[in-house]
């Protein structure tokens, strides 16, 4: 039977008894998704942006996020409330690394009190050569205490563009997570959309603490916490068991790749040694580790790592082959008389 000789009409009323095909809901409103910007193969070709846009060499670069591990009081969220103070009033870091576009930074502390903070400053003034004389109009902090990133992401956001700071930094991370699992990739992923948000309006330096266990040079949580940051920083606290200065040796991943990736920055106080404010400056001392600490870490490396190549061990901290060779030698021979390396002089704590 053909379809179109039906008669579908009501036989009273002759009106149709087919049910109207339901109309299709309006198209909603799509509000656009923030810096979505579109590029096409030809945009690549002709991009300007032939150097990397870096904010401080080696260390941050722009529209990104660093990210800084350590054990506690390993001097990381000291030696970057210097690099804050000093970048906006010398643009460089550490005496060492260039950061000449930056006149402006701002430091998030949520950990401790402002009184200590403000007691750093003063003394870190005083190393790099500033005094209340001098005008650091740029320079900025802010000691609010624990606060949870995703709920005042859009306030932060706000205070960036009310600032202008050509970076920030938030010490620490585990104070901004309002109860989420540093370990769970489910509870951290939202934290993570906030930080790269975030660090597209303004650069970000994210402060993290590391494993207890001193072999895993890395930060604490999800194994894919880390690839949302463009660098990874980590830092490793040791002494002179000789003059006792404190040094930290850092470690430096760039996905854009960096010329230092391996070295050491020394700590000079003056005063008493309880005294907060006896901190004077954080200052690059070079590539590699610390004269006189090279053994301690070559003897940590290979008890970590007994079957590490003497190369790989000698690049891990900067020192030759055939020094890493000598003292692996040792080690065997000791290990003959089932004795063990001398422990290493590290610290996990000031």
């Amino acid at each position: 039977m053909d379809i179109a000789s039906l008669n579908l009409n009501h036989p009273q009323t002759g009106t149709s008894t087919v049910p109207p095909f339901p109309k299709a809901p309006p198209f909603p409103t799509i509000h656009p998704i923030p810096f979505w910007d579109v590029k096409s193969f030809d945009d690549a070709m002709t991009s300007s942006d032939v150097k990397p846009p870096w904010v401080i060499e080696d260390l941050l670069m722009a529209n990104s996020a660093t990210l800084v591990s350590a054990q506690p009081h390993a001097m990381k969220s000291l030696s970057w409330l210097q690099a804050c103070l000093e970048a906006a009033a010398k643009q460089t870091v550490w005496g060492h690394f260039n950061a000449p576009n930056v006149t402006n930074t701002l430091f998030i502390e949520t950990e401790d009190p402002a009184w200590l903070v403000e007691a750093r400053i003063r003394g870190l003034a005083l190393g790099i050569g500033l005094t209340e004389k001098h005008a650091v109009a740029g320079f900025h902090y802010v000691c609010p205490g624990p606060f949870e990133l995703i709920k005042f992401k859009d306030f932060l956001g706000e205070q960036f563009a009310k600032y202008n700071p050509n970076f920030a930094v938030i010490s620490t991370l585990q104070n901004t997570l309002g109860g989420k699992n540093i370990k769970e990739q489910d509870g951290m992923a939202p934290v993570m959309a906030a930080i790269i948000h975030l660090s597209k309006v303004t650069p970000l330096v994210v402060i993290t603490h590391s494993p207890w266990d001193r072999r895993q040079r890395r930060a604490a949580g999800t194994v894919t916490q880390t690839a949302n940051f463009l660098t990874a920083m980590h830092y490793q606290k040791v002494r002179n068991p000789k003059s006792g200065n404190d040094y930290a040796q850092v470690v430096v991943d760039s996905k854009a790749g960096a010329l230092e990736t391996g070295f050491y920055v020394a700590l000079s106080t003056d005063g008493d040694p309880r005294d907060p404010g006896s901190v004077r400056r954080i200052a690059y001392g070079g590539k590699g580790w610390p004269k006189g600490t090279g053994k301690a870490a070559v003897l940590e490396a290979i008890e970590d790592d007994p079957d590490a190549a003497p190369k790989e061990i000698a690049e891990k901290c900067g020192v030759c082959v055939r020094y890493v060779q000598k003292l692996m030698n040792g080690s065997q021979e000791s290990g003959t008389k089932k004795a063990k390396p001398k422990p290493v002089a590290l610290l996990a704590a000031e």
